[in-house]
């Protein structure tokens, strides 16, 4: 490389303006709709229920090519995904369910995003506010870019939402690059981002058993090897306050300069997804979050959530039996976190 060649950029650190709404919204293709349509047909006269619907199961070769281009651009990309669009004006709840459910499980394997053990989750507001023990999913306040699920001990690879129905103001999506947030740390506080390798307490929001500990504690990023974040606004204060440990000096001053970061307007894109639009986010280093919106009462914002990681058990905290590193990890009060394999 020459003096006067400049390194290669990394596609998944980006900004607003270096970002172009080309790289994450990709169009549905007739040949893939055509594909789903017949599904569609096949599954009336012979029902199945959703977690025995397996795609190889279907002829869905142009459908797998349009997934397997979201995966290229979620691992290698920008790591936030439009699918645009689907036509669920035309078809059932059930129908629209199973497209779904198809299409999530060839981008990675769906798995528990609740104690009781729910795959597939609706996200709306419930009329519960915001609070210690109150996910955000069933609220209608903002949520800053964060990571899904950063409590648990395997939060899930892959996020993705389909939009069944609007708000009728706000709901703004938002996505921000850690990879950017990370850059910007190295650069302008490296001895704060030395701090953020290290391990921070979260509150669980109430999914855990009574023999579990309320917290637990992860660094807020790490590399293994490639970079992984763990950032979220709420859990990480409320875990000190649960923890009843004071949430100050160099924790507070490291997590704080990050927030302010991930809060900068000239990083972030937005959009508001539509209803039959799909958005697909890797969870590992694109932050997600929304505005605080407002519903209409007789139709609220809805919106269906799957959670795909294709490694570990598949129930909430991705512990398998059979499995050394993880049986048992959660019946005591150990502080960390297991490795990612």
């Amino acid at each position: 490389m020459s003096a006067n060649t400049k390194p290669p950029v990394d596609p998944r650190a980006w900004t607003r303006d270096s970002l172009d709404e080309s790289q994450w919204r990709i169009s549905v293709s007739p040949e893939c709709l055509e594909e789903l349509s017949a599904v569609i047909s096949h599954l009336s006269r012979h029902p199945l229920p959703l977690l025995l619907l397996a795609a190889d199961d279907f002829p869905l070769a142009a459908c797998r090519t349009l997934t397997d281009l979201a995966r290229e651009r979620l691992d290698a990309g920008p790591g936030v995904v439009v699918l645009d669009r689907f036509p669920i004006e035309s078809w059932s709840r059930e129908q629209t369910e199973a497209v779904f459910w198809l299409l999530g499980s060839m981008v990675g394997r769906p798995v528990v995003q609740t104690l009781d053990g729910k795959v597939m989750v609706e996200v709306t507001d419930t009329g519960v506010k915001k609070a210690i023990g109150v996910r955000g999913f069933r609220t209608n306040t903002a949520q800053n870019p964060h990571v899904d699920n950063s409590f648990n001990i395997a939060p899930p690879d892959y996020v993705s939402l389909l939009s069944l129905r609007g708000a009728i103001g706000g709901g703004v999506s938002r996505f921000v690059s850690f990879y950017t947030v990370h850059e910007r740390l190295q650069t302008e506080h490296p001895e704060l981002l030395a701090r953020l390798y290290e391990p921070f307490y979260q509150d669980r929001q109430g999914d855990y058993w009574s023999d579990e500990a309320q917290t637990v504690r992860y660094p807020i990023f790490e590399r293994k090897p490639e970079l992984r974040c763990r950032y979220t606004t709420f859990t990480i204060p409320a875990g000190y306050i649960t923890a009843g440990i004071p949430f100050e000096g160099r924790t507070r001053e490291a997590f704080e300069t990050m927030t302010s970061i991930v809060e900068d307007s000239s990083l972030y894109c937005e959009f508001v997804i539509r209803p039959g639009e799909l958005q697909l986010v890797n969870n590992q280093y694109c932050g997600h979050g929304r505005t605080a919106y407002t519903d209409d009462p007789q139709a609220r914002r809805l919106l269906l959530r799957l959670w795909h990681r294709n490694w570990g058990g598949r129930g909430y905290s991705a512990v398998r039996m059979n499995h050394p590193a993880t049986a048992g990890y959660l019946s005591s009060n150990r502080p960390h976190g297991i490795p990612h394999p």
